[in-house]
């Protein structure tokens, strides 16, 4: 399962793969403003809007980087179906 994965990221076509790493280095990013976030609540202050918000930050960077690979394939699917 782990070999379909990896060779279909090393068929992806240069365009997609530029998106589909400009999209994760987004995510990732996000998580870690968010990790730093929960960091401040936890360390400095303990008002529940900044666990809100830093949890909230966290799913979207999880939810943005499974949404870029999963649009990466399908898109990258579609461009070798139709040319």
């Amino acid at each position: 399962m782990i070999k379909f994965f990896i060779n279909n990221y090393k068929q992806l076509d240069k365009k997609i793969l530029h998106i589909l790493k400009m999209g994760l280095n987004f995510s990732f990013i996000t998580c870690i403003i968010s990790s730093l976030i929960l960091l401040i609540y936890i360390l400095f202050f303990t008002y529940p809007i900044l666990y809100y918000i830093g949890l909230l930050c966290f799913l979207f960077g999880l939810n943005s980087a499974i949404s870029f690979i999963i649009s990466a394939t399908i898109i990258d699917n579609f461009k070798k179906q139709f040319t």
